[in-house]
């Protein structure tokens, strides 16, 4: 894949990502952790989709993503891959599917925000994560420390097989739910407000 294709590719993963879920929320109890997003490529004139996990910590620290790359009507596939910066470089990342054996992929660039490394995968690989339960991402800091970040792959077959969500479909659901948070945050202190006042009128 050439880099100018990657950066683009990347460039429509980050635009298309969806609300990110807490990491410690990641658990075998969540299946919505992957989405299938889907747009039409210009310059290839085909549809591309992504399939894809984000990772944040709860304070909404970006950790990693792991997308799968899937042009309409081609074989080829790619697993790509963002950490935080300050990894070494050599090492690249080392995917492992539960405890199989690690397979490593390069990393290709940097961005201030993160560094992207890329696997061609094929078929095999997807029904391999069709029947994981986990897979670790594995970089090594500056410190020449290992640092994992593990994703679910419960859900992810669902996603896979299913029907992609259109960008503007999942920009509106991103909205709702912000909207819906908000207001379930803003009941929540109108509530506590609440209790407060007729503590106090108790009081007196």
């Amino acid at each position: 894949m050439r880099l100018t294709n990657l950066v683009a590719v990347l460039g429509l993963a980050a635009a298309l990502a969806v609300p990110a879920i807490p990491a410690s929320a990641q658990d075998a109890e969540n299946e919505n952790a992957w989405v299938k997003i889907c747009n039409r490529d210009a310059e290839a004139n085909k549809e591309l989709c992504l399939i894809t996990q984000e990772l944040r910590s709860q304070n909404g620290q970006f950790l990693a993503s792991a997308a799968i790359r899937e042009f309409e009507g081609e074989q080829r596939k790619s697993l790509l891959l963002s950490v935080p910066v300050g990894m070494l470089i050599q090492p690249g990342v080392q995917i492992q599917i539960d405890g199989a054996q690690p397979e490593k992929a390069a990393f290709q660039i940097c961005f201030p925000n993160a560094c992207y490394a890329e696997l061609a995968i094929d078929a095999n690989f997807v029904t391999r994560l069709k029947r994981g339960g986990k897979m670790g991402v594995n970089t090594i800091n500056r410190q020449g420390s290992p640092v994992r970040f593990d994703m679910t792959l419960i859900g992810f077959t669902a996603a896979y097989d299913g029907e992609g969500i259109d960008p503007q479909s999942l920009q509106q659901q991103q909205t709702d739910l912000q909207t819906a948070l908000e207001k379930r945050a803003q009941e929540a202190r109108d509530r506590l407000v609440a209790a407060q006042q007729d503590a106090v009128e108790k009081s007196e």
